[in-house]
């Protein structure tokens, strides 16, 4: 049996090849963070188009049930009141009803937020004053 003594000095990595990793993580981190940004961004979006369509949706179903979000004494019957309204929710109070006692809200969206322009819901919805109609329209 033979017994060799290794070189201390071949063993590792040469400067050469550690500049060259650092080079390709560098690379791949210069091209990857930007990309985050762009996720997040995309998220936010989401979340505004998840709200629109929530407010849309329970607009849509306290309207079915004979109740007016329009014409709700808490605020003016445009975009904003009518948006505002329908987070804030009311409850059907004629006896008459089917639907007598039941309350249409939008919970987990605040009312200041979703009806910001740039920031909120309220730039995929609009407001037909005409018709009386709130509706999604998912793009921009």
């Amino acid at each position: 049996m033979k017994i060799t003594k290794k070189n201390p000095l071949v063993a590792g990595f040469s400067l050469v090849e550690m500049l060259v990793v650092i080079a390709v993580i560098g690379i791949i981190a210069a091209i990857a963070i930007p990309n985050i940004g762009k996720i997040n961004d995309s998220a936010k979006d989401a979340r505004k188009r998840r709200n629109a369509q929530s407010i849309a949706s329970v607009f849509a179903a306290a309207q079915a049930a004979g109740l007016d979000f329009s014409t709700t004494p808490t605020t003016a019957a445009d975009e904003a009141g009518v948006i505002a309204n329908v987070i804030t929710g009311s409850t059907i109070s004629e006896a008459t009803s089917p639907f007598n006692g039941a309350t249409f809200n939008v919970k987990g969206v605040d009312s200041a937020t979703a009806q910001s322009e740039t920031d909120g819901a309220a730039k995929y919805l609009a407001w037909d004053a005409t018709n009386g109609v709130l509706t999604y329209s998912g793009g921009e």
